[in-house]
């Protein structure tokens, strides 16, 4: 009898023992870290009482104020201004800010031209008050102006010093202003820089016509006296009589006085008086300028690079009990001048020499039929007989040729 095996009992795998071990191993581990944690977190506690202890033995530190936030106040807004109305004199000054970033072209003595800032302080120093000249070299009426204001300045230049300046601005022609400078110079009082606005659209002269300044009303000259702040306080839109130029000395002696004797004036406080002041940096171009200036700007000239100077007058006569009471004889005009003023001052410069009469012209064209042409040799002239018609030929001459039946 054959006899059937009994099934074996089944074996537990080996992995899950293993598995099993693994969790054991794992759970005795964090056990024994967070045993660690719990007695350094114990220690750590018991070390900060310990300093809150020694903290409360220590004598209590000086009452100290916290520190007050300084409130920087804002640049006060400009004093108001007025245009120029009937007279010349402008009590409340013009305001003249939005030609402070104008950049024009520039010449100056020793130097190649280039363009400058209107307001940068190489041209409107801050130390001085100034006289400004609007000019161009096609202006017949400043050639009376730029002198008389020449010998403004020579006769006072030594009292005024570095204190009143002269700065001429070409407008409203294309000439190069290093060109017209050294043609025209002489007429002018001494200047350092010399100035020229060649924008298509006149830029400089458009912010003067503005009705808020109405300094530029279509005429040249225009004579404009700044003061300390950069303000016009008196103006001439035209020739000024000699009481009028006696008038522009004594305003500028006045603004001068002003600046050297810091009158209230001189010392308001806002972006656009020209003067660099405390917390204006970065934010008040007008006055402190930007980087931008900094980056070269100056071009090629040709020619010499020193422009041309107003050559100094003979001195005043003398006044008082030992003047002669007799009128100064007025100055002869000089060798190589073939024309001069009433007083003596050279307008070639400015005229230039008169040019002879043209002769006028002769032969065929000049609208005569002169002896010896006829319409075959001058048919402009003389006309052809019709139904000719004087005509331009094939080789470029007037011949008397049919009509044309149809036209060009």
């Amino acid at each position: 009898m054959k006899t059937t095996p009994l099934p074996a009992a089944p074996e537990t795998p080996r992995a899950w023992v293993w598995t099993a071990f693994a969790l054991l191993a794992s759970v005795a581990v964090l056990s024994g870290l967070t045993l660690v944690l719990a007695w350094r977190i114990a220690e750590q506690a018991a070390a900060l009482e310990q300093l809150r202890d020694r903290a409360a033995s220590c004598p209590a530190p000086a009452q100290v104020s916290s520190p007050q936030l300084v409130e920087i106040e804002a640049a006060p807004p400009p004093p108001p201004s007025e245009p120029l109305g009937s007279g010349s004199y402008v009590a409340a000054g013009v305001d003249i800010g939005p030609l402070m970033r104008l950049r024009l072209e520039r010449v100056r003595q020793g130097a190649p031209a280039g363009t400058v800032r209107f307001g940068s302080s190489e041209v409107l120093s801050p130390k001085a008050v100034h006289v400004l000249s609007l000019w161009a070299p096609w202006c017949v009426a400043c050639k009376e102006v730029l002198p008389d204001l020449r010998a403004l300045f020579a006769r006072r230049g030594a009292s005024w010093g570095e204190a009143v300046r002269f700065l001429p601005v070409q407008v409203l022609d294309p000439t190069a202003p290093e060109d017209a400078i050294r043609t025209w110079g002489p007429l002018m009082p001494p200047s350092a820089v010399q100035l020229a606005d060649r924008s298509l659209a006149d830029s400089f002269v458009a912010a003067l016509r503005d009705d808020s300044r109405r300094l530029y009303q279509g005429t040249l000259p225009v004579t404009l006296a700044l003061d300390c702040n950069r303000r016009v306080r008196w103006a001439r839109i035209g020739v000024p009589t000699d009481a009028e130029m006696k008038e522009l000395e004594d305003w500028l002696d006045t603004f001068r006085a002003e600046m050297a004797e810091g009158d209230s004036r001189c010392r308001q406080i806002w972006c656009g008086n020209g003067r660099c002041e405390a917390g204006e940096a970065g934010r008040c171009e007008e006055d402190c300028g930007s980087p931008a200036e900094t980056a070269p700007s100056e071009r090629p000239v040709t020619g010499p690079t020193e422009v041309a100077v107003a050559a100094p007058l003979e001195p005043p006569a003398a006044v008082g009990p030992e003047a002669p009471k007799t009128s100064p004889k007025p100055r002869a005009c000089p060798r190589e001048c073939p024309r001069c003023d009433a007083k003596g001052r050279c307008l070639t410069l400015w005229d230039g020499p008169e040019a002879p009469a043209a002769a006028p012209p002769t032969g065929c064209g000049d609208g005569n039929c002169d002896a010896g042409e006829d319409a075959s040799s001058c048919c402009r002239d003389c006309g052809c007989k019709p139904p000719l018609q004087c005509r331009r030929g094939a080789d470029e001459r007037d011949v008397c040729l049919p009509p044309r039946l149809w036209p060009d």
